[in-house]
């Protein structure tokens, strides 16, 4: 008995730090997202429909784009991660969701060491496959955000020598 409650000490302690990467994944998504809208809105801003007749602007304009909406597309896997898996858990956020309360009381009171630990165990597993996704996503996002920072910065300083003047920061 005190084998599986020690067991289950440190398999929640893991699960902890499992569970400490979302906040920190989050808050760079969080960050990208803001500096890929901040790019997208003085793009947006500086871009006139006469200007993507000129290949000059058009094309590095194009890249951006592209790569921006790579940038976008990750993020969002980033924010909503695949959460199917852990029916039955006792533990798990969604599962105990779809219980009554005095149902869960009740299952979670009757549960053993033995099939706590083994559903906490579960939970470490499939809380690393989700923060092992959100990661993979956000490094594509990170990697799509510094590719496009050369093509938006071509775009807005061929605006710059094409219409004599500063790029615009607001309207």
């Amino acid at each position: 008995m005190v084998f599986v409650t020690d067991r289950l000490s440190q398999a929640e302690r893991q699960l902890d730090r499992i569970l400490a990467f979302f906040p920190r994944i989050d808050a760079k998504m969080s960050a990208l997202l803001a500096i890929v809208s901040a790019e997208v809105g003085l793009f947006a801003l500086n871009l006139t429909p006469g200007d993507l007749t000129l290949w000059y602007l058009a094309v590095p304009g194009a890249f951006f784009f592209i790569t921006a909406v790579v940038v976008l597309g990750a993020l969002y896997n980033c924010a909503s991660p695949h959460l199917k898996g852990g029916s039955q858990s006792i533990v798990y956020f969604q599962e105990i969701a779809n219980r009554t309360e005095s149902n869960f009381i009740r299952d979670y009171a009757a549960i053993s060491d033995d099939d706590l630990l083994r559903d906490v165990s579960a939970q470490i597993w499939r809380n690393s496959e989700i923060v092992a996704s959100k990661f993979k996503s956000l490094k594509v996002a990170t990697i799509g955000l510094l590719v496009s920072l050369l093509p938006w910065l071509i775009t807005l300083a061929a605006i710059s020598l094409t219409h004599h003047r500063l790029p615009l920061t607001h309207g």
